[in-house]
């Protein structure tokens, strides 16, 4: 079995007690690409741990914050915006308040698209019996229309057949089972067509991955068995508590599980089974191994990262790397825009009682581009395939 050419320590004979792997291979001087390979992916793996933890310390403080801070002030921002769906059904019918065709039919469409917001964010039978109060159709004929409309819009677009009782509500939730079910359909297609088109130069590279993945595998194992011979209860050891067998044994195993080769090397490195001497010279078949499977380690950090992070992203839109630091002064730009949303809310229940500024609420008032389906259907493929396309007002 080759060997690679042995390691110069940095900085002379390197002390590995107390050490993790980490600072062991950080002191040597790599002489291979494979050395310098090993050596970078062990220091993204620590960098991608470190800022993992502070994530999830973060998602604490978070939703502390959220719960106790913006959850309340939506509440009660939702109780204004309740109380000014209310005041604008009185003002409807107060004689000598609201005057003309065109006035009255402009506040019953301020009236049904606040209604429909707040039945959005929360189903209130008050609230849809005040829809239907003012709507030719009612709340839940309306709902239904409109998931059949795009139901039959996507099963069109995708090619798929939808259950009715399966589609969900929204057209989100509608777009999103038929792009699965289309996906599912391709790929069992192409797995298909690769099964019949298969040549026996594709089939003998699939044969050699699987017995380099299955001897990458067994490279991992091996240090698991050293390990737990170490560690057995009966095993004499001169350092070693029986206790302190047992607790390391389960690290062992939690990093088997997990296939956390970096920590199976740190416990081996804390009980003297290897040393940096060991770290530093390894042979060049074993490296490869390591290599991957710490490609594959960092690959997962990664992925887990994006998912916490992902929460967040919305409320940082701009910013390609962003820290917690962000994270809360988005969250306290949220606060502080709520507080003033209130304040006004506040001045506004107590201006519209008023029929003149009312009327002139009324007069002023554009309806805020909303969506109709089929604009919505393209901007859900525009984030998926192009840029957002341009919105159209109903």
């Amino acid at each position: 079995m080759s060997r690679t050419p042995r390691q110069k320590p940095l900085f002379g004979p390197v002390d590995s007690s107390g050490l993790t792997v980490t600072d062991v291979v950080m002191q040597t001087k790599p002489q291979t690409k494979q050395q310098a390979t090993f050596q970078r992916l062990v220091r993204q793996i620590e960098e991608q741990r470190a800022q993992v933890a502070e994530w999830r310390t973060y998602g604490e403080r978070y939703n502390q914050r959220v719960g106790g801070e913006l959850l309340p002030l939506f509440a009660r921002m939702r109780e204004k915006r309740i109380a000014m769906l209310h005041l604008f059904d009185m003002q409807f019918h107060q004689r000598n308040v609201v005057r003309g065709k065109h006035q009255r039919a402009k506040l019953r469409d301020i009236i049904l698209s606040l209604a429909d917001e707040l039945l959005l964010e929360q189903h209130d039978e008050a609230i849809v019996a005040l829809y239907d109060k003012y709507s030719d159709l009612s709340y839940e004929d309306q709902a239904d229309l409109g998931k059949a409309i795009s139901q039959d819009m996507v099963e069109h677009l995708f090619g798929v057949q939808l259950d009715d009782d399966d589609s969900g509500d929204s057209i989100e939730e509608i777009f999103a089972k038929a792009m699965r079910q289309q996906q599912e359909k391709a790929r069992n297609k192409a797995e298909s067509a690769s099964r019949r088109r298969k040549s026996a130069k594709q089939t003998a590279a699939e044969e050699r991955r699987a017995a380099e993945k299955k001897e990458i595998s067994l490279s991992v194992r091996e240090i698991y068995r050293k390990l737990a011979s170490s560690l057995h209860p009966d095993r004499a050891s001169t350092h070693l508590a029986v206790e302190e067998k047992t607790a390391l044994m389960q690290r062992v195993n939690q990093a088997y599980d997990r296939g956390d080769l970096l920590e199976l090397l740190n416990i081996q490195l804390e009980i003297e089974q290897i040393d940096a001497d060991h770290l530093a010279n390894l042979p060049a078949e074993r490296i490869e191994h390591y290599i991957q499977v710490l490609r594959g380690q960092l690959a997962e950090l990664k992925a887990e990262l994006a998912s916490l992070l992902a929460p967040y992203r919305s409320l940082v839109p701009y910013t390609l790397k962003i820290g917690p630091v962000h994270v809360d002064k988005a969250m306290d730009a949220e606060i502080a825009r709520l507080e003033m949303d209130l304040r006004q809310a506040d001045i506004d229940l107590e201006a519209y009682q008023d029929a003149k500024q009312l009327a002139a609420f009324i007069k002023n008032f554009e309806m805020g581009g909303e969506l109709d389906e089929l604009q919505m259907l393209d901007d859900l493929l525009g984030s998926f395939t192009a840029p957002p396309s341009r919105r159209r007002k109903r």
